[in-house]
């Protein structure tokens, strides 16, 4: 299996649907996950790109929340209309930085190398 320069892990967690967290799959991240997997195939990145869903990222409070590596940063507040900016995103190595919840760029936090 190649390896690629950019992974996203979509979180894909299912809860009970009386859990007072909800889930992420409650909340659409199946359909995301699909979605964006053919975004990423629909721009010719899959050699540099892996969609991959996982099991829970413990950000529940962040609604579909999504990790992405090698950033070391997690987005939140995920929907179907952000797939393509993020698609684009990844594979031009970027980040969209308005969903960024933790790491590098997240409100309130510093990025390596600051005081």
């Amino acid at each position: 299996m190649p390896h690629r320069e950019r992974y996203l892990f979509v979180c894909t967690n299912r809860r009970s649907d009386d859990s007072p967290k909800g889930s992420c799959a409650q909340k659409g991240s199946e359909e995301l996950a699909a979605r964006l997997k053919d975004a990423v195939t629909a721009r010719k990145a899959k050699a540099i790109v892996r969609v991959c869903t996982s099991s829970c990222l413990d950000m529940c409070e962040t609604g579909i929340s999504i990790a992405c590596e090698p950033e070391h940063i997690a987005y939140g507040s995920v929907t179907l209309v952000d797939v393509d900016e993020v698609a684009d995103a990844l594979v031009a190595g970027r980040v969209v930085q308005r969903l960024v919840v933790h790491g590098a760029g997240a409100r309130g936090e510093r990025s390596r190398g600051s005081p």
